[in-house]
């Protein structure tokens, strides 16, 4: 966070709950936030509660109704003649009224959609432009989004809010897309919170406190600091391993890393390895499913050797070594263990490149694989958790040895543009494992800012 120290950030709904937990965290890393709310008076409460900590940042409060789009202009305009400029904008303003499709008021449905979509993209468009005329490569227009964007719940109440949350999930991908059409490196990014103890629910269903309190008492809730942990992270994140247990070692590192030989497509062999830990180790705590390959075997023409050889690493030998860490922990009660599936981009969506069309197959089987095993993990009443990390193009032998017979191609693949690196996904594996015992992080989907698909 330090390249982001002094820099100016835009907060929208920063008086209470997520913004507010947000701002004062950006404050305290040293950031210039302008927290913008209808309410004033409670973010002018932070400021002074940020400088009374002594916090290195500072907070502007800044009154704007989002539903105006003459007072987000005016905001901008301000904030270009006192700060020069915004180089984050964290969209974080967003609402809900329980108004179902079949009976539904039409007003509410259009205060839903002017603050969660229309002003989220009032503001996007301002910040880029803001970046854009002071020449800033490396800004970050970050859209709090919700789970509700990416699944539908049998809850008639949230129906038409699920629609304005998929609008910023659509929207999010768009901004990237297009930002990577303009050759900037400034990046868009979504974070997708669930349930998260707010004044929101209490807002949401305001004619019934019981109801509300009963969303917070079925689930151990996140807090708001929990999500602005997650935005200080994707800040943290570098623009643009795996350490021998010899090189560990002699860096003194206080782990210890322990090599075993082990065919993970062979089940005999895994099964062995997990008698093994068991026997040296007493059993496995966390499991991080990092193997899998690719071959180059269009559908219309693959070998079968290599659609299977796929199906065992990517598919079986995953599933069976989740199967036995989870099992691992069960026998010795442990309930705070966490699985990891390190995932793909390609396990999200289709590229047009028929030599990965069954590798991305397996990818996508992979992504329900981590779903279907939270939903389990869920109805076995266990605290051990599910995660999917799925990164982009990353710099690893992986392109060379899926286009092996075409050193050209793999040559060309890393030289377009940077790729992430594997210490860039090994950072997400940690920020994952340091999540609070109640987080679930359900998928880091993360590309190269360059990256285009």
């Amino acid at each position: 966070m330090e390249r982001w120290r002094g820099r100016v950030a835009l907060v929208t709904g920063a008086s209470v709950g997520i913004g507010a937990a947000v701002a004062v965290e950006l404050v305290r890393l040293g950031m210039k936030v302008v927290g913008c709310a209808r309410d004033v008076g409670k973010i002018q409460k932070l400021a002074a509660e940020c400088q009374s900590a002594g916090h290195p940042g500072v907070l502007v409060p800044f009154k704007c109704d989002l539903t105006n789009e003459e007072e987000i202009l005016s905001m901008f305009a301000a904030i270009k003649e006192q700060h020069k400029g915004v180089d984050v904008c964290i969209n974080n303003a967003g609402l809900s009224h329980p108004e179902p499709l079949l009976s539904g008021k039409t007003s509410s449905w259009k205060n839903m959609i002017d603050v969660n979509v229309l002003a989220l993209s009032i503001c996007a468009r301002e910040a880029y432009q803001s970046m854009k005329e002071r020449n800033v490569d490396d800004g970050h227009i970050i859209n709090m989004n919700s789970l509700c964007g990416h699944q539908v719940f049998s809850l008639a109440d949230a129906h038409f809010y699920s629609a304005t949350k998929y609008a910023v999930t659509a929207l999010t991908e768009g901004l990237r897309q297009e930002l990577r059409a303009e050759n900037t490196h400034i990046r868009a990014t979504c974070i997708s919170p669930g349930v998260v103890e707010t004044e929101f629910m209490s807002r949401f269903y305001n004619d019934s406190p019981e109801k509300a309190a009963g969303i917070y008492a079925a689930v151990k809730p996140m807090k708001a600091i929990d999500v602005a942990s997650a935005v200080t992270y994707v800040l943290s994140a570098p623009p643009h391993v795996q350490k021998l247990a010899a090189e560990c070692q002699s860096a003194g590192h206080p782990g210890v890393l322990v090599p075993f030989k082990c065919d993970l497509t062979k089940e005999e062999e895994i099964l062995s390895m997990f008698a093994a830990i068991k026997e040296q180790h007493k059993g496995v705590d966390v499991c991080i499913n990092n193997a899998g390959l690719a071959h180059p075997e269009p559908l219309l023409s693959g070998k079968t050797s290599g659609w299977k050889n796929m199906m065992d690493v990517n598919i079986l030998g995953l599933s069976i070594c989740t199967r036995e860490a989870y099992q691992s922990m069960k026998e010795r009660n442990v309930d705070d263990g966490h699985i990891i599936n390190i995932n793909s981009m390609s396990g999200h969506r289709v590229l047009p490149s028929a030599s990965t069309h069954f590798y991305t197959a397996t990818k996508f089987a992979v992504t329900a694989l981590t779903e279907g095993l939270r939903q389990e993990l869920r109805a076995e009443k266990t605290h051990i958790r599910a995660t999917s990390i799925s990164p982009g193009l990353v710099e690893t032998e992986f392109g060379p040895r899926l286009f092996k017979d075409n050193p050209d191609k793999s040559a060309g693949l890393y030289s377009e543009y940077k790729p992430l690196e594997a210490k860039d996904v090994a950072s997400s594996v940690v920020y994952v494992l340091s999540a609070p015992p109640h987080v679930q992080i359900g998928d880091i989907q993360m590309r190269a800012t360059e990256q285009v698909s």
